[in-house]
């Protein structure tokens, strides 16, 4: 395969680990937002779903998702996709948004949802998954998934 410029990986398993290792002073995040929680596990996503829905529901959640949008939105979209990243056999690789856009047509119906936006890409397939865009339409109630975990299985199953 040929590309017309260089690709810019981005790796984006620190962002992930920081819903672990950066936890609000909440005591459900504390409670549940453990490194022994959130292994990268299929199940795991649950969890995470959940505190989404905690940031969504709760006015402690509103302020933080105020304050720290894109943040968030890129922890939790690089947990989810970090899930699948290692469901899929290490087929994909993390990489600059923009870099992609520019190699393949794959992009062409999508923008940015937040600033230093990554996706995962598949050389070997062509194939572009966008957890990070998954993640903001679902918080902004645009997303085609009821929750990440039928984002994650369906993704995982293609």
């Amino acid at each position: 395969m040929f590309f017309r410029s260089k690709l810019i990986k981005n790796d984006k398993k620190y962002s992930a680990e920081m819903l672990f290792k950066d936890v609000s002073s909440e005591k459900w995040d504390k409670d549940n937002l453990t490194k022994a929680n959130l292994d990268f596990s299929i199940d795991s996503v649950r969890l995470v779903n959940e505190y989404a829905d905690r940031l969504i529901q709760t006015e402690f959640g509103q302020q933080l998702l105020k304050e720290h949008h894109d943040n968030l939105i890129t922890r939790i979209g690089a947990y989810v996709g970090e899930v699948i990243k290692h469901h899929k056999d290490g087929q994909y690789r993390w990489f600059d948004f923009n870099s992609i856009r520019e190699n393949t047509v794959h992009l062409n119906n999508y923008s940015i949802s937040v600033q230093d936006e990554s996706v995962l890409y598949s050389k070997k397939m062509d194939d572009v998954l966008c957890p990070i865009y998954e993640v903001k339409q679902y918080f902004d109630g645009k997303s085609k998934y009821s929750n990440f975990l039928e984002y994650v299985e369906v993704t995982i199953k293609k």
